[in-house]
């Protein structure tokens, strides 16, 4: 079987291509200049040496200048002369002399070789077979030499720069590439929810990436398993709760009949507190209850909300009647709903169910309300789930059963009051039927 790709090594081949191929197109780049610059000193070397051959032959002994005259320049036609040269005799006097060069000698030195005058002309001195000792003096413009130094560098210069622009765009497309399935893989982990069967992490597709794509699976593996011992805990404390409490709600009633009346209102309240308690115990059932899959089935919110009788409280409930959900789930819920907004000096609320791109559950009450900035910062917990210390259970339980079905929940700005909206998937309207 083929292993998994390595960044590594597919970056170092990258490197390897990236540096042969700047290697290669440098050299060419500088060779290709600097041939070109030899050529065309070649060239010229070449046109002045025809000058000179063509002057040799042109001249006429009678033209030869006398002893003592002045130096003679020997005919050529019009021509930029980049290479002068001069005939000097015994007593260094030019004889004759190419048209551009000057009248006095470029080297009183007499030495065969290479020389310098100052920085005009870099002359090579050659003497002459025979024993009248003349010397020839042939030199090359020094301004000329350094601009072809100068752009054979400046052309080298630009062609490697382009060529390394061309090869670093390559390298950070090429780095892009690579470090691509290392953003994909933090994206996955990013949304990835352990607790949710449908959440996956996507298969490394690099070798450098399989040990941490194994330990956030060990992670989680070993988060599920001690989020499960809790709820398994917890179930099992809230199971072992509700005996008692709905024991304790029944010694309640039958206290109230047989009190006398100045004990009713004090067996009232504990009667309510019995009953918020045992409220509390079925909302802690569901919540641990909202991680699994939930129990989809067919249900009518009016049954279900007869079911959910407050003190002190008028429910109504309009729209659809039937929803496909969790019938405990959903209970729980809206029994946290209904309780927040008894405790929040409401007197009536308004359940309504709409169709709108799946289910939409409003609880709409006419309590006291949230403050709007208090109402912003429960939102943003609720969105990013960061419950610890911002809110109740009631929203904290309403929100994970939203997410238990797929969905989430928003808060209203309706005022007075406060507005809940559980807002469920498609998969909780129920099929038609014909």
């Amino acid at each position: 079987m083929k292993g998994t790709a390595s960044i590594r090594s597919r970056l170092s081949r990258s490197v390897i291509v990236i540096a042969l191929i700047w290697s290669i197109a440098v050299t060419a780049a500088v060779w290709t200049v600097i041939r070109h610059e030899i050529d065309e000193l070649l060239d010229n070397t070449l046109q002045e040496s025809a000058q000179i051959i063509f002057a040799l032959i042109s001249y006429r002994l009678e033209h030869w200048p006398a002893e003592g005259s002045g130096p003679v320049s020997m005919p050529a036609p019009k021509h930029v002369e980049r290479l002068i040269w001069q005939l000097a005799d015994a007593d260094n006097r030019v004889v004759l002399r190419s048209h551009n060069a000057p009248e006095t000698v470029l080297l009183k030195t007499r030495n065969a070789g290479f020389g310098d005058v100052g920085d005009d002309w870099r002359v090579i001195t050659m003497p002459l077979p025979g024993g009248h000792g003349w010397i020839l003096h042939v030199a090359q413009d020094a301004d000329e030499r350094r601009e072809a130094s100068i752009e054979a560098a400046q052309y080298t210069a630009e062609v490697a720069l382009v060529i390394g622009l061309v090869c670093v765009f390559w390298l950070r497309r090429q780095l892009k590439h690579e470090l691509r399935p290392v953003a994909q893989l933090s994206d996955a982990v990013r949304n990835f929810d352990p607790l949710d069967t449908r959440s996956q992490l996507p298969p490394v597709t690099r070798a450098e990436l399989e040990p941490m794509h194994h330990a956030i699976s060990a992670l989680s593996a070993r988060l599920i398993q001690r989020i499960s011992n809790e709820r398994a805990f917890s179930a099992h404390a809230a199971h072992a709760l509700r005996t008692p409490l709905a024991g304790l709600d029944a010694q309640l009633a039958v206290a109230l009949r047989e009190s006398p009346p100045e004990l009713r209102t004090r067996l009232l309240r504990a009667r309510s507190a019995a009953n918020r308690l045992q409220r509390v115990v079925t909302a802690l059932l569901a919540l641990f209850r909202s991680g699994a899959e939930p129990e989809l089935q067919d249900l009518s919110t009016k049954d279900l909300v007869a079911h959910l009788t407050f003190e002190g409280l008028s429910i109504s409930v309009e729209g659809i009647e039937w929803i496909h959900a969790d019938a405990d789930l959903i209970a729980a819920a809206l029994m946290n709903l209904l309780d927040n907004a008894a405790r929040h000096h409401a007197s009536h609320v308004d359940i309504t169910v709409r169709e709108e791109d799946g289910i939409v559950l409003r609880v709409s009450d006419n309590g006291s309300g949230i403050p709007e900035e208090k109402r912003r910062g429960l939102q943003a917990a609720l969105s990013t789930q960061t419950y610890a210390g911002q809110t109740g259970l009631g929203l904290m339980l309403a929100d994970m059963v939203a997410r238990a079905h797929g969905g989430t929940l928003k808060l209203g700005d309706a005022v007075p009051g406060c507005t809940v909206e559980l807002h469920l998937p498609h998969g909780t309207t129920p099929p038609r039927t014909a």
